[in-house]
C-alpha cells in the first residue's frame, strides 16, 4: 500500500509539486503511517469537515486547497468515494462557514455529519459517551466502518425516506453480534463502563459495591410483576391526564391524597392525611414523576407531558424510567440512591451474613458509610469554642440531608411494594421486583455516557 502511496506522489508531484507536499502532510495527519486500509469514510469527514478548519490555522483558501490536494491524491488511488468528499460543494462551503463563525462552522459539520449515515446513532440500548475508553472507541470506529458498507451496497440510503430507523436497526444489529469471548461491542462497552463507574475517584462510595459487579453489568429485565409495582405510578398518571388540583404551594390537592391513600391502603400520620406532606407514599410518587417528567405543572394544576402520555400507555416503560431516574439525579441525592440499593442487594434473600452493626437501621447503615466516604463532614473533634460549635451543627445539618434522602429512596421502594416488612430494628429487604428494581437502577447509572473524565 505504501508504494501504491509513494506512486501516487510521484505522479501528482509531476502535475503540481505543491499539490503533492500538501497531500503528502494532509495523508501524514488522517493516516499515520499511511495505513490507507485503515481510513474509512468517517475518518476523511472528519479530518476535512473538523479538524483541519479547526485545528489548522490556515486560511481558508489554503484550507480548501488542502483537500483539494488531498482530493486529487485519493483519485490517483482510486479511493474515488473519499475523493468526492474532498471535492465536495459541502466541504468548500464549509470552510467559508468556519472562516466567518466558528461556532456556525461546527453546527453545520455536525449536521453534515449527521446527513452522511456514516456517524453512528444513539439508541435506547446505547448512548455514545464524550469521555470514552477502548472499547466503546473500536466499537464506534468499526460501527462507523460497517455503515459505510452498508450504505455502499444500498442498505442504508440516507435522504431516502425511511433511512434513519434503517441506520439504527443496522446499527444495533451490528452492535450486539456476539464477537471475541461470545460478547458483542455492546456488552463491551457496558463492561467498560461499569468498571470506570465503580472505580471513580470521585465516587468513592462505589467501592463497596464492587462485589455486585457482575449484577450491574447484565442488569435485569422487566419482571412480570411490574405492572403491579407501578401501579400507584399508574395512578397517579391516570388522575393527571384529567388534571390534578394543586394547592397554592404546588402540593396535591388533599382530596386527591386521601382517595390514592384510601385505593391502595397507605397508613398515614394523622389518618386521615391533611395534604400531602402527611403522606409519605405521595410524596416519593410525586418525586419520581417530576424526576421523569411525566408530569409538569400549569397554573394550579399537575398534568401530563407528552412523556407522561407515553409511560402511561405502557407499565414496562415507566419500570424503566423509574430505574433510569432513581439513580441519575446526580451529587448527593444520587449516591444516597446507589448506597442504599448497593446495601439491600448485598444483603442475602433470606436475611443471612454478618451481624455486625446489626443495631443499626437501614438508613443509619447507609449514611455511615457516605459519611466514610466522604459525603457528610465526620463529628467535629472534642473540643470547646464557637468553631467547634458551628463545625458540630454544619455536620448535624448534612447527617440530617443524608438521612432525609435515604429516607426518600426508602419511601419509594416500599410505596411501590419492592421493599418487605421491617423487622423491628429498621432493617427490610428487597423483594424479587424489589431486587429487579435495584440492579436495573444501579445499571442505568453505571451504563450512562461518561460526559467528562
Amino acid at each position: 500500500m505504501r508504494e501504491a502511496v509513494a506512486s501516487a506522489l510521484a505522479e501528482l508531484a509531476r502535475r503540481d509539486e505543491r499539490a503533492a507536499d500538501t497531500a503528502r502532510a494532509a495523508l501524514d495527519a488522517l493516516a499515520p503511517d499511511q495505513e490507507l486500509e485503515r481510513l474509512n469514510q468517517h475518518a476523511v469527514q472528519r479530518f476535512c469537515w473538523f479538524e483541519l478548519p479547526v485545528r489548522f490555522q490556515d486560511s481558508a483558501d489554503e484550507q480548501l486547497f488542502a483537500v483539494r490536494s488531498l482530493g486529487s491524491l485519493f483519485s490517483l488511488l482510486q479511493l474515488y468515494r473519499y475523493a468526492q468528499i474532498c471535492s465536495a460543494q459541502e466541504t468548500s462551503s464549509l470552510l467559508a462557514v468556519y472562516s466567518e463563525d466558528h461556532a456556525a462552522g461546527l453546527a453545520m459539520y455536525e449536521r453534515l455529519m449527521w446527513e452522511s449515515g456514516v456517524e453512528p446513532p444513539d439508541l435506547p440500548e446505547l448512548t455514545w459517551g464524550t469521555a470514552v475508553g477502548d472499547a466503546e472507541i473500536r466499537a464506534r470506529d468499526e460501527t462507523s466502518a460497517a455503515l459505510e458498507l452498508a450504505i455502499s451496497l444500498g442498505d442504508v440510503r440516507p435522504g431516502k425516506r425511511g433511512w434513519r430507523p434503517a441506520q439504527e436497526q443496522f446499527t444495533r444489529s451490528f452492535l450486539t453480534r456476539p464477537g471475541r469471548r461470545g460478547l458483542s461491542h455492546l456488552d463491551l462497552v457496558r463492561e467498560e463502563r461499569v468498571r470506570a463507574w465503580l472505580s471513580s475517584s470521585a465516587h468513592p462510595h462505589r467501592q463497596r459495591l464492587w462485589p455486585l459487579v457482575g449484577q450491574i453489568i447484565a442488569g435485569a429485565d422487566v419482571p412480570r410483576a411490574a405492572d403491579r409495582s407501578m401501579a400507584p405510578l399508574q395512578r397517579l398518571l391516570d388522575l393527571a391526564a384529567d388534571g390534578i388540583a394543586l394547592t397554592q404551594i404546588g402540593y396535591i390537592s388533599p382530596g386527591v391524597v386521601r382517595q390514592m391513600c384510601a385505593d391502595f391502603g397507605w397508613r398515614t400520620t394523622p389518618e386521615p392525611p391533611r395534604s400531602e406532606t402527611d403522606a409519605t407514599q405521595l410524596i416519593a410518587l410525586h418525586q419520581a414523576l417530576r424526576g421523569m417528567r411525566a408530569v409538569r405543572r400549569s397554573g394550579r394544576r399537575l398534568v401530563l407531558t407528552r412523556r407522561g402520555r407515553q409511560l402511561r400507555e405502557d407499565p414496562e416503560a415507566l419500570w424503566r424510567a423509574s430505574t433510569e431516574t432513581l439513580c441519575r439525579t446526580g451529587g448527593l441525592e444520587q449516591a444516597a440512591a446507589e448506597t442504599l440499593l448497593g446495601m439491600l442487594l448485598s444483603r442475602s434473600p433470606q436475611g443471612g451474613g454478618s451481624h455486625e452493626r446489626r443495631r443499626e437501621s437501614d438508613v443509619e447503615a447507609a449514611e455511615r458509610t457516605l459519611t466514610e466516604s466522604g459525603w457528610v463532614p465526620p463529628e467535629p473533634p472534642l473540643a470547646s469554642g464557637r468553631h467547634a460549635a458551628s463545625h458540630r451543627r454544619t455536620a448535624e445539618a448534612a447527617s440530617d440531608r443524608v438521612r432525609a434522602l435515604v429516607m426518600a429512596v426508602c419511601w419509594l421502594l416500599e410505596t411501590l411494594g419492592l421493599l418487605g416488612e421491617d423487622d423491628g430494628a429498621g432493617h427490610r429487604e428487597l423483594t424479587a421486583p424489589g431486587r429487579a428494581f435495584a440492579v436495573a437502577c444501579l445499571h442505568q447509572s453505571a451504563v450512562a455516557p461518561r460526559a467528562v473524565v
